[in-house]
């Protein structure tokens, strides 16, 4: 269902993209209390859109999110504690992120 991707592969997944449009890689670590993740998500294979990454698509203050401040919206959901969220179907992604439970690492791609 996920595949694990180590730090030196996501570098070089991603050295390639976009070159017309300024893009960043993010590193954020929340930990998920009772409140939650604070954020919701868009996009998946499959999509009502179309097949698109996974995006952030709300925060909510109350959450881990938005407590921390440094998610955005619009940001894109590289992996998630090390698993790919690239062609994974909204569902699966959101499954994911309901049964993480504790400290949450989220690589993001940002564009500037």
């Amino acid at each position: 269902m996920h595949t694990y991707i180590s730090s030196h592969a996501r570098a070089r997944t991603h050295t390639h993209m976009h070159t017309h449009t300024p893009h960043s890689v993010h590193v954020i670590h929340l930990h998920r209390g009772p409140s939650g993740l604070g954020f919701s998500i868009v996009g998946g294979i499959g999509s009502k859109h179309g097949d698109l990454p996974i995006y952030v698509k709300s925060i909510f203050e109350e959450g881990a999110a938005g407590k921390d401040g440094r998610l955005r919206l619009g940001d894109q959901i590289l992996t998630v504690n090390g698993y790919s969220f690239e062609n994974v179907t909204h569902e699966q992604a959101v499954e994911t992120l309901k049964l993480l439970k504790g400290d949450i690492e989220l690589t993001l791609l940002r564009t500037e």
